[in-house]
């Protein structure tokens, strides 16, 4: 299971989703009541403070933890990366609104873009695999081959 590539790149997808859960996702800086002049203090918003970015952090990172886990099943594997790169497009574009929404009031940090960097893994993982399965397909058919000879 861990000598293969596509498990490395699964474990730092996991990794990152995993560093969402006490990442910030963006921050404001505001002056402080009745304090001196140009004083400013950081108030910030973390992921898990909107659920609905708790709720995809938590599906992308355990969709990422079952797949390393079927690591005999790859056409399995595949279809959970498909699965997993959908949403995190749907969570990177959720990200992607607030961003927009919000850009002038919050200054929004680097793991907003955690998601599409999982995605370019998992992207890369499904080579790696779909590759192990060839090779798997291609070494049962000619076996087959020779045992009918």
């Amino acid at each position: 299971m861990w000598q293969r590539f596509q498990t490395f790149l699964f474990l730092i997808c996991a990794c990152l989703l995993l560093s969402m859960f006490w990442s910030d996702m963006c921050y404001v800086m505001e002056p402080v009541f009745g304090g001196q002049e140009g004083e400013l203090q950081r108030y910030s918003i973390k992921f898990v403070n909107r659920s609905q970015f708790l709720i995809f952090t938590f599906i992308t990172f355990a969709l990422n933890v079952i797949s390393i886990l079927y690591y005999k099943a790859r056409i399995l594997q595949i279809r959970l990366c498909i699965m997993n790169i959908l949403i995190l497009l749907g969570y990177q574009i959720w990200i992607l609104v607030y961003y927009f929404q919000f850009k002038s009031v919050y200054t929004f940090t680097l793991p907003t873009i955690f998601p599409f960097v999982c995605i370019i893994l998992l992207l890369i993982a499904m080579k790696y695999i779909w590759r192990d399965e060839a090779e798997v397909i291609a070494y049962v058919m000619s076996h087959k081959k020779s045992k009918k000879k």
